[in-house]
């Protein structure tokens, strides 16, 4: 092994949302509620309404969050709950 992974201390000073997880602002553990998460994302420095969007989709696994494309603006009625699973479909088939 030729490299460690740096401990949770010294990203905490370089990132804040690993700043934010570390002193508890912020918690993503299975089963957080998605919609303080959320909040608590987006009140991290950095973190626009699109990164904590992708962050609830892919760390708190929620099935029903939309970010628009360039190619579908907004999601039809008819994918809720399942709107995450129709954004991976769109990626994959761009």
């Amino acid at each position: 092994m030729t490299h460690l992974f740096p401990p949770t201390a010294a990203l905490a000073e370089v990132a804040p949302i690993a700043e934010a997880l570390v002193t508890g602002r912020l918690t993503l553990d299975p089963g957080a509620d998605r919609d303080e998460a959320e909040r608590q994302l987006r009140a991290v420095p950095g973190v626009d309404e699109r990164t904590a969007a992708y962050i609830r989709m892919r760390a708190l696994a929620d099935p029903d969050v939309f970010l628009p494309t360039p190619q579908v603006r907004q999601a039809p009625a008819s994918w809720r709950p399942w709107r995450s699973y129709a954004l991976h479909h769109l990626w994959a088939a761009a």
